[in-house]
Parts: C-alpha cells; sequence; structure tokens
C-alpha cells in the first residue's frame, strides 16, 4: 500500500509535464491564432430556419443559412455560415474568419487554455491513479489467494492432529 501511495507521488512529475507542454501549446496559440483570424460582420441573405438539419431522432445537426461579408481586403464572399436559431434574413452576424476568408472559430483564450491544462494534468494523474490502483488489487488478490491456501493447510493440519485417536 506504501509503494503505491509512493508511485502516486512519482506520478505527479508526469502530469505536471503533460500540463506544461498543454499549457505552452495553448499559449503559442493564444499569441498565433489573433493573428491568422479576422472578426467580420455578415449579413445573413437567408432565414436559418431555411436550411436547419435534424437528425433522425429530431435534434438539430446544425443551423445554416447563406450569409456575406466583406474580406479585410474590401472583397465581397458569399458562404454558409453556421447562425443562431430563428436568425433572419437582413440580421447581423458577428463570425471570425481565416486568412483565405472561410468561417473558422474564434481564437482560442486564456480561459480554454487554462482549463485544458488542468484536465491534461488531471487526466494523467488519474490514468496513473487508476493502473496504481489496479496493480494493488491484483497484488493483494494474489496474497489473498496465497494466505488462503496457507489457511486451509493450517486447518487440515489441525483437523488431522484433533481427529487422531488417543493412546492411553
Amino acid at each position: 500500500m506504501l509503494l503505491t501511495l509512493l508511485a502516486l507521488l512519482v506520478g505527479i512529475w508526469p502530469s505536471m509535464l503533460a500540463a506544461r507542454a498543454v499549457y505552452n501549446r495553448g499559449v503559442v496559440a493564444e499569441h498565433v491564432e489573433p493573428a491568422q483570424r479576422q472578426a467580420v460582420t455578415a449579413v445573413l441573405l437567408e432565414d436559418a430556419a431555411s436550411t436547419s438539419a435534424v437528425s433522425s431522432q429530431g435534434a438539430v445537426l446544425g443551423i445554416k443559412a447563406k450569409a456575406r461579408w466583406y474580406m479585410p481586403d474590401g472583397r465581397l464572399r458569399t458562404d454558409v455560415v453556421t447562425v443562431p436559431a430563428h436568425a433572419k434574413a437582413g440580421s447581423s452576424l458577428e463570425m471570425w474568419i481565416d486568412s483565405s476568408g472561410h468561417p473558422t472559430a474564434p481564437p482560442r483564450t486564456h480561459s480554454q487554455t487554462v482549463a485544458d491544462t488542468v484536465v491534461a494534468g488531471l487526466g494523467v494523474e488519474t490514468g496513473a491513479a487508476g493502473l496504481l490502483f489496479l496493480n494493488l488489487a491484483l497484488v493483494r488478490w494474489m496474497l489473498d489467494r496465497r494466505r488462503y491456501v496457507d489457511w486451509d493447510k493450517a486447518w487440515t493440519s489441525a483437523h488431522d492432529r484433533w481427529r487422531r485417536p488417543r493412546q492411553p
């Protein structure tokens, strides 16, 4: 049990390394993505409900509508984009585009980086803990089997001693 707890404490080191790597990658993305993405205002050319896709279970898969927006260089672009439910034609929509003008996700925020870091660190430590406690359960099971065999032998020996007829 003590070895398992010590190994669990040693397992903090790899989880910290994983969390650090995720954090560093996230911070780099926080600085790089805003330069690669541009916020634009698009105008919807059709109602959102006219292009909604629904799964066979009735869940909305994605509400899309045709929209137009101006690229940073002034060119007009038209494409189908994801829109809020019940958006009407003519309404404006704030969205992000990449360097080629395609709709994309907004840049990464610091809170996303911190959340991913916590999940990575806890995930590695939880995985290590699960393996260690599984190993502990296996060792205890093997020791219990050996102990039960020894216990059975002791009872058999005691039974043989107690059942022997006494000699006068």
